[in-house]
C-alpha cells in the first residue's frame, strides 16, 4: 500500500515537473516599444513576427524592427524596438530633400536620403515636434564647415594646346583622347555654374576660376557640370558645353583669350 502511493505521488511530482518546464518553455514575457509606448504581452510566438501578430501590432515594410521581424525568441523576457518610417525633410544649404525613413540619426538619415555623408566639423540640428514643414514634422538642418579649396598647381606641358595649333589630339593619364579646341567668349555669366566666383587669365592666355582650374566645356553627358579634367593645358573644370560635344563626345573646348585680348 505504503509502496503504491509513493509511486503515485512520485509520478504526480513529474507530472507537475514536466508541466511547470513546458509552460516556462513556451510562455514569454515580450516588451514592444513602439511610438513612445510599452507593450508588454505574454505569448507562446517564437518569432518577433509572430510575437507582433499577437500583440496586434502592425508594421509597414518601410519601419525599422529590432531584432529583425525573423529573428528568434530564444529567452523568455525580450524586448522589441519599432522604429517607424517618417518623412523627414533635410536641409543641406540651398539642397532640399524629403524622404520616409526610420532612421533615427543625422549619420543615418543622409546615408538614407543617399546624400553627402556629414564631416567631423559640419554641424547638424534635428528637430521633431508638431509643426509642419513642407509636409515634415522632423527636420535634419546640416551646416556644412567652410572648406578651403586646393588651388591648382600648372606646370606647362610641351604638348599643350596653343593658338597656332588651333586644333590637337590629347591623350590623358587614363588613356582616353580627346580632340581639344579653343574658343574665346566672355565667360561672366557660365562662371557662375559651379557656384559663386569670377575668372581670371593665366599668363598663357587660358581663362581659369578661382580654384585655377582651366575652364572647359564638355558633353555634359559624359562630363557633368562641375566634373574636374585633364587637359593639355592642366587641371580643368566643366562650366560650358556646345555643339561639337554630339560628334566628339569626349572633346573639350578650352576657354582662352587668344582672340580678343581684352582680358574676358
Amino acid at each position: 500500500m505504503y509502496a503504491l502511493l509513493a509511486v503515485l505521488c512520485l509520478a504526480s511530482v513529474g507530472y507537475l515537473y514536466a508541466s511547470t518546464n513546458r509552460v516556462a518553455g513556451a510562455d514569454r514575457l515580450v516588451t514592444i516599444h513602439d511610438r513612445g509606448q510599452n507593450h508588454v504581452i505574454l505569448t507562446r510566438a517564437t518569432t518577433v513576427k509572430q510575437a507582433l501578430v499577437d500583440a496586434h501590432i502592425a508594421v509597414d515594410p518601410s519601419d525599422d524592427v529590432e531584432p529583425a521581424l525573423s529573428s528568434q525568441l530564444t529567452t523568455t523576457d525580450s524586448a522589441v524596438i519599432i522604429y517607424r518610417a517618417r518623412p523627414v525633410l533635410i536641409i543641406d544649404g540651398a539642397l532640399r530633400e524629403k524622404i520616409m525613413t526610420p532612421a533615427q540619426s543625422p549619420n543615418e538619415i543622409v546615408t538614407a536620403a543617399h546624400m553627402d555623408p556629414i564631416g567631423k566639423k559640419d554641424k547638424t540640428s534635428l528637430q521633431e515636434g508638431d509643426v509642419i514643414i513642407n509636409g515634415a514634422s522632423t527636420v535634419l538642418t546640416i551646416k556644412r564647415a567652410a572648406l578651403k579649396p586646393a588651388k591648382v598647381t600648372f606646370k606647362p606641358q610641351p604638348n599643350a594646346l596653343t593658338k597656332a595649333k588651333g586644333a590637337q589630339f590629347y591623350t590623358d593619364s587614363d588613356g582616353v583622347t580627346h580632340r581639344e579646341t579653343y574658343y574665346d567668349l566672355p565667360m561672366n555669366i557660365v562662371i557662375g555654374a559651379c557656384g559663386p566666383g569670377n575668372y581670371k587669365i593665366r599668363y598663357d592666355g587660358a581663362k581659369i576660376d578661382k580654384d585655377g582650374y582651366v575652364l572647359v566645356a564638355a558633353s555634359y553627358a559624359v562630363y557633368p557640370r562641375c566634373s574636374i579634367v585633364e587637359t593639355s593645358m592642366g587641371p580643368g573644370k566643366v562650366y560650358d558645353t556646345g555643339g561639337f560635344a554630339l560628334r566628339y563626345p569626349h572633346g573639350f573646348d578650352l576657354a582662352t583669350d587668344w582672340t580678343n585680348y581684352n582680358g574676358q
